[in-house]
């Protein structure tokens, strides 16, 4: 619930309790047993996250007076929560990989309780890379689309025309470990975490983008340049989650590190250095005034990170304002190798708070060249690389208007249609956008594809979030690739619930036999994984 809509329903509520009480404070304690009013925002809501914290805000109130609030994460001991004299609640809590079940507890002076219980699955099922698509049941890994690389998994490379081996719809990667909890994939490369927090990588590694160090690689194009096997990256345990950039990737540890490998020529790993590393680099957070660290974003060229006081920090090329400075750049000078360590990139201005709450971000998403962050008043910021409407308002209706914004959008600027809109979860890759609703609705916005009456593909700039996919109404998450998506759908019937895929159609990327090398497919496809 948006911050100012959750103040008017206690404002309801509240006035409804102290009309109902009767007599004075002590008669309210003997004789009450009417449990707690509890209101959280939505922040605190069932799901995938891909932010290894929960901003959870609220208010407690009783008319007997309240005793406690506490919270349990799985079957870790109990947590006192603060809350003030008004019954307010603002804190973050920490999430572990995987499924967690956190359960708040409001407790009055009587002894009456409410609790609330929400499960949170930390990690992401599905994963789509430039042709390439993933997704998980049971733990194992299920893989299709381009295979030039190794990238699916097969341990061997493949193309459309190898019918008996390319994987043109989902094949169980029967190398890849059975406990995986979360995969990641970009471009031609696939990074994996499983159950104990180990990461795995395969796929191209002509930039070391697999952080698996300078020997053992195999060769997939004229040189050595690829990984076929499925393996661990030695140097990092306790991972919560990875990022894949274009060609550097990105890996947050249980304990707020962020390590990084890949290309580096423009400062994207973050050590203070621009030179390219096969082994992981610990991101210099040191001179910097952060929180612990709960979400890790990667670009093309550069990195994104979220702590847990809602700050935003970004390292590596400003070519399209991606540090959000509220300028462009003028040479090259000023846009790459300038930035090789993390810098605060203020997100909420003062201006845009609607009301005296404090504003924070708790969601990060970031495409090629572009930046969306979510806050937890349900307000969605952009900035940096807009040719394409990608941040918002100059596609096909805007472009070339008076109201149409900027090819580049220098600095973080608010997205007028989200207001009154609850946003779960936010998407970027590629020139394209997407938002999740709370509703299970999704809406694209930037470049969109689709196929006209005479079989051409036509890509549309569309200025504002969009309901191009109807039949899409029960989404609970998403991932992007370049040019094509996999959404996982909420299902009673069946545990791991339904897939569909849609978008640029590359050597079997949606998964489909009939769909498997046609340019743009309008229309999610439903997917089946063997049993």
């Amino acid at each position: 619930m948006h911050l100012s809509r959750l103040g008017q329903a206690l404002t309801f509520v509240t006035t409804a309790l102290l009309l109902n009480a009767c007599g004075g404070e002590d008669d309210i304690k003997i004789g009450d047993v009417t449990p707690p009013l509890l209101i959280t925002n939505d922040q605190f809501s069932d799901g995938y996250s891909n932010v290894a914290a929960v901003f959870l805000a609220g208010q407690v109130k009783d008319t007997g007076g309240m005793q406690s609030l506490t919270y349990q994460l799985n079957d870790k001991p109990n947590q006192v929560l603060t809350i003030n004299s008004e019954g307010l609640f603002n804190d973050s809590i920490l999430l572990a990989l995987g499924r967690n079940v956190l359960t708040l507890t409001a407790t009055d002076k009587a002894g009456n309780i409410t609790q609330s219980i929400k499960t949170i699955y930390l990690g992401d099922k599905v994963a789509a890379g430039g042709s390439h698509t993933g997704a998980l049941k049971d733990g194992q890994l299920y893989g299709w689309g381009r295979n030039n690389y190794g990238q699916t998994g097969l341990n061997m490379t493949s193309k459309l025309s190898d019918i008996s081996v390319h994987p043109a719809t989902p094949i169980l990667m029967s190398r890849a470990p059975n406990n995986l909890a979360s995969i990641s994939f970009n471009q031609n490369h696939s990074l994996a975490i499983d159950q104990e927090g180990h990461v795995y990588s395969w796929g191209e590694d002509k930039y070391g983008q697999l952080g698996r160090g300078e020997t053992g690689r195999h060769s997939c194009s004229s040189k050595e340049d690829c990984r076929l096997d499925i393996s661990t990256i030695s140097e990092i345990n306790h991972a919560l989650m990875v990022a894949t950039g274009y060609k550097h990737n990105l890996v947050l540890t249980k304990d707020g590190s962020v390590w990084a490998f890949g290309a580096n020529g423009q400062g994207q790993l973050g050590d203070g250095s621009t030179t390219d590393s096969s082994n992981p680099v610990k991101v210099d957070f040191s001179a910097i005034d952060a929180g612990q660290i709960v979400q890790v974003v990667a670009s093309a060229n550069s990195s994104y990170a979220l702590d847990d006081k809602g700050q935003v920090w970004g390292w590596g090329s400003d070519a399209y304002a991606n540090l959000g400075k509220g300028q462009e750049c003028t040479s090259a000078n000023n846009c790459v190798n300038e930035n090789p360590k993390p810098v605060r990139i203020s997100v909420v201005q003062t201006s845009d708070v609607a009301d005296d709450s404090l504003e924070i971000v708790t969601q990060l998403a970031a495409g090629r060249d572009h930046v969306l962050a979510l806050t937890n008043q349900d307000s969605v910021y952009g900035w940096g690389l807009n040719a394409s409407s990608q941040v918002g308002y100059n596609g096909e209706i805007f472009s070339n208007t008076d109201n149409a914004w900027n090819s580049t959008v220098t600095a973080p600027k608010k997205l007028p249609w989200f207001t009154d809109k609850e946003v779960r979860r936010i998407y970027a890759n590629g020139n394209a956008s997407y938002a999740l609703l709370n509703n299970g609705k999704v809406y694209p916005w930037g470049m969109f594809g689709e196929t006209n009456d005479i079989g051409r593909t036509i890509y549309n700039d569309l200025d504002e979030p969009t309901d191009k996919l109807t039949s899409l109404t029960d989404i609970d998450n998403i991932a992007m690739g370049a040019m094509h998506l996999i959404a996982h759908e909420t299902s009673n019937t069946q545990a791991d619930g339904n897939l569909f895929t849609w978008g640029w159609s590359f050597e079997g990327s949606l998964g489909s036999a009939n769909a498997a090398h046609i340019w743009m497919y309008n229309y999610p496809i439903p997917i089946s994984l063997p049993n």
